[in-house]
C-alpha cells in the first residue's frame, strides 16, 4: 500500500507532476493533503474542504467538511468495533 502517490495528478486541474511544493498543486494551487503531511485537526477544521491521498484506492478524495466527514468516520469505526 503506497501511502503517497508515486506521481502527483491534481483532482482538479489534472496537471501531472513529481514533486509537490507546500501541498499545492503548482498549476492551480489546489490543496492535496498525504499522510506524512500530518494536518492538526484545528489546521483541518480552519480549512474545512480540501483533497486528501486514499492510500487504499489510491485516488484523491474531496473532504467538503472536515467535521462531517471526521464525525461519519468515528461512527464506522463504532460499527466496526
Amino acid at each position: 500500500m503506497r501511502y503517497r502517490p508515486a506521481r502527483y495528478v491534481c483532482p482538479r486541474c489534472k496537471w501531472d507532476f513529481a514533486k509537490r511544493k507546500k501541498r499545492c498543486c503548482p498549476g492551480c494551487g489546489t490543496l492535496l493533503l498525504i499522510m506524512s503531511d500530518v494536518p492538526t485537526a484545528a489546521e483541518l477544521s480552519a480549512l474545512k474542504s480540501f483533497w486528501m491521498w486514499n492510500p487504499e484506492k489510491e485516488r484523491w478524495d474531496y473532504i467538503r467538511d472536515w467535521e462531517e466527514h471526521k464525525r461519519d468516520a468515528m461512527r464506522k469505526y463504532e460499527e466496526y468495533t
